[in-house]
C-alpha cells in the first residue's frame, strides 16, 4: 500500500504497456525496453468521502432530530454541495449486542440540500441518529451520479 493524494490509500495492479494506449509513461532514459517496465494504474480503494455529523438542524429553543447537519471533508461553499444532492450516506457504528453475527450496524439516509454558505448539508436517515453520533464521522457515497 501506498499513501496518495490527500492520505488515502492507493493500491496499485501491475499491467504491461499497451502501445496504442495513451496514458504510456515517457520512454525510460536508462536505456531499458519500455516493454520491459510495467505500467501501474492506481487503483482507488474508496467510493466515499468522509464527513462529520455536527447536530441536528435546530432553531433557538427547538431541535428538530429527524434532519442533521454534516460537514463533508473538502467542501467549503454552497457550490461545492451542489453536486452531493441525493448521494447516499452509512453511519456505521458499533453495538453492545451482535445481530445477525456481526455488532456492527448501519444508519442509512442522504443528502437533502445545503444548510448557509459554509458547505454544510442537511441529511435525512431512515431513523434519526443517536445523540452518541454527534461530533462522529459518516461515510458519503459518491453515488447515485447523474455524471
Amino acid at each position: 500500500m501506498v499513501k496518495g493524494r490527500q492520505g488515502q490509500r492507493v493500491r496499485y495492479a501491475a499491467v504491461t504497456p499497451d502501445p496504442s494506449s495513451p496514458r504510456l509513461p515517457p520512454p525510460s532514459a536508462g536505456g531499458l525496453a519500455s516493454d520491459s517496465i510495467p505500467f501501474v494504474f492506481p487503483v482507488l480503494r474508496r467510493m466515499y468521502v468522509r464527513g462529520t455529523i455536527l447536530g441536528y438542524k435546530r432553531s433557538k429553543s427547538n431541535q428538530y432530530e429527524n434532519t442533521s447537519l454534516l460537514q463533508i471533508e473538502g467542501v467549503s461553499t454552497k457550490e461545492d454541495v451542489a453536486w452531493y444532492g441525493g448521494k447516499r450516506i452509512a453511519y456505521v457504528y458499533k453495538a453492545k449486542t451482535k445481530s445477525d453475527g456481526t455488532s456492527i450496524r448501519c444508519i442509512w439516509g442522504k443528502v437533502t440540500r445545503p444548510h448557509g454558505n459554509s458547505g454544510v448539508v442537511r441529511a435525512k436517515f431512515r431513523s434519526n441518529l443517536p445523540p452518541t453520533s454527534m461530533g462522529k464521522k459518516v461515510r458519503v457515497f459518491m453515488y447515485p451520479s447523474s455524471v
